[in-house]
């Protein structure tokens, strides 16, 4: 959305509209063809992953639509950096031998200064002096000098990001937002730590800086998001300390909002804080009334846009994938070339199990899954593996783990993934005979050895088709 403020006086770097973010780069002496670019457009939705091909030239190109501050990651051979920040209008150009990649390094274009700010700082505080492993350091020392030498450390990065003069304000607001954020989480791990006191309004402020970073960069930043959210997790702990249980999930939401009015955080912190713990309530278990009660209540509390979408899209995705919903159809080729289609199983009760091979948890379930398939021998039940992995390392497990059923491989770019709402693995569906799925949350093959999952099978076995 393009907004268009009248009183240009008033314009702030954060009055943002839709432009684009673009990265090129040219590779001298290549050890491989192919770069992999991360985006995280905010904090709540999904990461985004690219993979960037080498041209003819050694060249590749990268661009793509932001409506506010991204970050990225970017990887090449064995060289990698992680969480810089991407603006709109950035037209940035890496040139690198890849055989001494950050020797070589150079970077020009629209919004390059802040790339190179990045190369400074890994230098002067990753390579030179090595500041996250002085802190570790003075973790030994009393808590009064640690919090005196991390706020000194603190004031060095901050005046070393000031003599980048030519970045962006929103650039500037947002990294340091990201150097206070990195340092005061030490001081909170410490709170938790120690059993110190917890941070009063005044203490968050102080030490924070909340009155000096604009709310749009304080949710914007990576650092300072994970420090307010290991800051809340520790009021929530405190909190079942003192009512002597666990908070519930719902409990543990109620409580951010709680913090909010009581002004411990700001709106935007507070969206981007209840929006990740509603994101993950929904992944974790579903849709139940209380958390659609909490999603409803939250699109109308948050005003951004991204965090809107995700959680609109989560919600509508598991409204379809409730009991009694039709399941969507696919096609996968299994390890012998023979394409599976879903509907060919009609009149028969499937298992669906999306895996990986390096999912512990996964190749666990297999133990138990391969016993509930002997339990269904000679019955109308269908179980179909579906692996997320690489062509090799998914016959290499079926091999070595010696999986019975139907097996099929997806690509992770395939719509099933989408369709089915796959955000981790092991994720298992239950169709019935008429092709909608027979249970909202499905056992797992582990859960009660099993019995679980099998009681749920028979009962969908029973039904009429």
């Amino acid at each position: 959305m393009i907004r268009i403020l009248c009183f240009l006086l008033l314009v702030s770097p954060w009055a943002w509209a839709q432009a684009n973010f673009r990265l090129t780069a040219e590779v001298q002496n290549p050890v491989e063809r192919k770069a992999t670019l991360v985006l995280y457009r905010d904090w709540v939705s999904d990461e985004e992953e690219y993979d960037l091909v080498l041209n003819d030239n050694n060249q590749f190109s990268f661009t793509t639509a932001l409506k506010d501050i991204a970050y990225i990651d970017f990887f090449y051979g064995n060289q990698s950096f992680h969480f810089w920040i991407a603006e709109l209008d950035d037209n940035i150009k890496l040139n690198f031998d890849a055989a001494d990649f950050w020797q070589t390094l150079q970077v020009s274009g629209n919004g390059a200064e802040k790339f190179q700010y990045y190369v400074d700082f890994r230098k002067k505080f990753e390579e030179t002096r090595d500041w996250q492993q002085q802190a570790e350091k003075w973790k030994k020392q009393p808590a009064g000098v640690y919090f005196k030498k991390l706020q000194q450390e603190q004031e060095i990065q901050l005046g070393f990001l000031s003599k980048y003069g030519n970045v962006s304000a929103a650039f500037r607001d947002t990294r340091k937002a990201d150097i206070i954020g990195a340092i005061q989480n030490y001081k909170i791990e410490a709170l938790s730590e120690l059993k110190m006191p917890l941070w009063t309004s005044e203490n968050i402020r102080k030490n924070m800086q909340t009155d000096v970073i604009p709310p749009m960069a304080q949710a914007a930043s990576l650092e300072y998001g994970n420090a307010f959210l290991n800051l809340a997790d520790l009021f929530i702990a405190r909190e079942g300390q003192r009512r002597k249980k666990m908070l519930s999930e719902n409990q543990e939401y109620q409580y951010i909002k709680t913090m909010r009015v009581n002004k411990l955080i700001s709106k935007e912190m507070a969206e981007r804080l209840l929006g990740s713990k509603l994101k993950n309530s929904i992944n974790a278990n579903g849709l139940t009334a209380q958390i659609k009660q909490n999603a409803i209540e939250y699109l109308k509390f948050t005003n951004h846009t991204g965090f809107k979408n995700t959680i609109n899209q989560l919600v509508f995705l598991q409204q379809t994938l409730v009991k009694g919903a039709p399941a969507k159809l696919f096609s996968l080729a299994d390890s012998s070339g023979k394409v599976i289609n879903l509907q060919d199983f009609k009149g028969k009760v499937v298992l669906l199990d999306f895996w990986t091979s390096w999912c512990g948890p996964c190749v666990r379930d297999m133990q138990f899954s391969s016993r509930i398939r002997t339990h269904f021998e000679n019955k109308d039940v269908v179980f179909i593996q579906i692996s997320l992995d690489g062509e090799y390392a998914w016959k290499e497990a079926l091999t070595m783990y010696k999986i019975g059923g139907i097996n099929v491989r997806t690509a992770e770019n395939n719509s099933i993934l989408k369709d089915y709402g796959i955000s981790g693995v092991p994720a298992y569906f239950l169709i019935d005979k008429k092709g909608n799925f027979a249970f909202t949350k499905v056992a797992y093959p582990s859960d009660n050895n099993g019995k679980t999952l099998t009681d749920q099978i028979e009962e969908a076995l029973a039904e009429s088709p």
